[in-house]
């Protein structure tokens, strides 16, 4: 069974996740949900974030279960290596049970700086500059696994 993927970052935003992945999600399938334990904090020197451990703290962001085994590919490949798919503990907005979940941790350390990243910035800040290329490159590496593995 496939777990559901926890995305915290930039792929919270819908126009991007929609880029990325060459199709939208349905709504049923993007869940609000957090992860105690974490925090989303700049990766140092990029304009999206990082999970890091933080007792006491919960990352906001949604669980994503209407991804298929292609998709899956596409997103590793799309994070690229600086990430590393690791299974947490996620809770649902409406819900106290623990859910196990995917998520993108960074591939190196990253420090708890105190400072959380938050997405409404992201959007104001950097999407308008960025949305195309992260579409094109995303594409591309659709492309590249077509090639390899079809859908």
């Amino acid at each position: 069974m496939q777990l559901p993927l926890f995305v915290y970052g930039t792929l919270r935003d819908p126009d991007l996740l929609t880029g990325v992945l060459g199709r939208p999600l349905r709504g049923e399938a993007m869940h609000a949900a957090r992860a105690p334990g974490f925090r989303a904090v700049p990766y140092p020197g990029r304009i999206y974030p990082a999970l890091v451990r933080a007792p006491g703290a919960a990352a906001e962001g949604l669980l994503l279960t209407d991804l298929t085994p292609f998709e899956r590919d596409l997103l590793d490949a799309f994070e690229g290596e600086e990430y590393r798919r690791t299974t947490i503990a996620a809770v649902l907005a409406d819900e106290p049970e623990l859910h196990e979940a995917d998520a993108y941790i960074p591939a190196m350390s990253v420090a708890d700086t105190g400072e959380d990243w938050l997405l409404a910035d992201w959007q104001r800040l950097h999407k308008p500059r960025v949305l195309g290329a992260e579409a094109a490159g995303a594409a591309e590496i659709r492309l590249k696994l077509i090639a390899v593995r079809p859908y």
